[in-house]
């Protein structure tokens, strides 16, 4: 099982870009195999940070997620090719989805399938080196204000190192995704799909649209909150707020009463969670009303000891899927404590 860690940039906004770039350097000496960057409009720009990093540290790196409504597929195959000419054959990973549930007030949001497959299949065409018609495109020249006349070929050599994962982890986003790109990057409800048995449906809708236009497996990357520190409280207690805060919304996502059993949530808990936030907003009672339960459905979240008996657990669980790579967020109260006690203590563990 590989190890990659997601460098949030909102997690992370009090550090510059060479401060990003020696947490980097930090994570490949420790062991970790990959380094994904998030992309939100008002932190630093995710494809600059990218390239930070490759000119000074040898890994993989990817987006985890380029939001598909903030740049034209020109621009993000532009840039991807441009940051993976940096990386001497290594892979960069870009990882297309909607975003996060902020992404509609900062960007009007249309379509998000359409959007998701036309920005994959003009992507794909622009870093083969061949030139795309944006006549072909109606979604993205409707929405980047694109002559459906013009054509568009990237004036260089592509680089062969650019692979596109699929972002999207609903059943329509999963299937489009199966059929156009080349990796599936699975997000922060990994664990809690799979404990609510709902991650093999949908595994199989991604897997059956890939095996229809004849692709063999594919890779696939698994999203963990983590936070650990050597204090099992305070590793704890960090990051309670936010699982509450995510796990607000299972009921529109879906889960039933009985799947959100299976997470080990006494629903009568959920749902004054979801009263209060519904009430008073996102405010201190939310780490009052998370419990152990719902931290733990959400996030690894311990001392060192803790977290490598989970993560085994996980591990396995994940090879069971077939995912080859656990992407590790947030990492704990001190990034860069955390990101030691990672690369000692859980690492190790995934390789046996």
């Amino acid at each position: 099982m590989l190890a990659g860690i997601q460098l949030h940039l909102q997690t992370y906004n009090d550090h510059t870009v060479p401060q990003l770039v020696d947490l980097a350097a930090q994570a490949a000496d420790g062991g970790v195999d990959q380094i994904w960057i998030t992309d939100n409009l008002e932190n630093r720009d995710v494809f600059v940070v990218l390239a930070a990093i490759a000119s000074k540290v040898p890994i993989r790196l990817g987006t985890g997620v380029m939001v598909q409504y903030f740049r034209s597929p020109i621009d993000a195959a532009s840039s991807a090719a441009s940051v993976g000419e940096m990386m001497n054959g290594r892979e960069l990973s870009v990882a297309i989805a909607r975003g996060n549930q902020r992404t509609p007030a900062k960007a009007a949001s249309p379509k998000p399938i359409t959007m998701l497959r036309e920005t994959t299949q003009a992507m794909t065409t622009l870093l083969a080196g061949n030139s795309i018609t944006i006549a072909d495109f109606p979604q993205l020249a409707s929405y980047f204000n694109l002559p459906p006349t013009a054509s568009y070929m990237l004036d260089m050599i592509p680089p062969k190192n650019v692979r596109l994962y699929c972002g999207g982890n609903a059943p329509l986003s999963m299937a489009a995704g199966g059929e156009h790109s080349d990796g599936l990057l699975f997000g922060a409800r990994f664990l809690s799909m799979a404990k609510a048995g709902k991650l093999p449906s949908l595994l199989s809708v991604f897997d059956n649209a890939a095996a229809a236009v004849g692709k063999g497996d594919t890779p696939k990357v698994a999203e963990i909150k983590l936070s650990v520190d050597l204090d099992h409280n305070k590793a704890r207690e960090h990051f309670r707020a936010r699982a509450g805060s995510r796990l607000a919304g299972l009921t529109q996502l879906g889960f039933t009463p009985e799947e959100i059993t299976r997470l080990g949530i006494d629903i009568g808990d959920l749902h004054k969670l979801e009263a209060s936030i519904a009430t008073h907003g996102r405010g201190p009672e939310v780490a009052a009303l998370t419990t152990d339960a719902m931290l733990d459905s959400m996030f690894v979240a311990g001392d060192p000891t803790y977290c490598r008996e989970r993560l085994a657990e996980i591990s396995a669980l994940a090879s069971e899927y077939g995912f080859q790579q656990l992407m590790f967020s947030e990492l704990g109260p001190n990034p860069t404590e955390s990101l030691r006690l990672l690369s000692e203590t859980l690492i190790p563990s995934l390789a046996g």
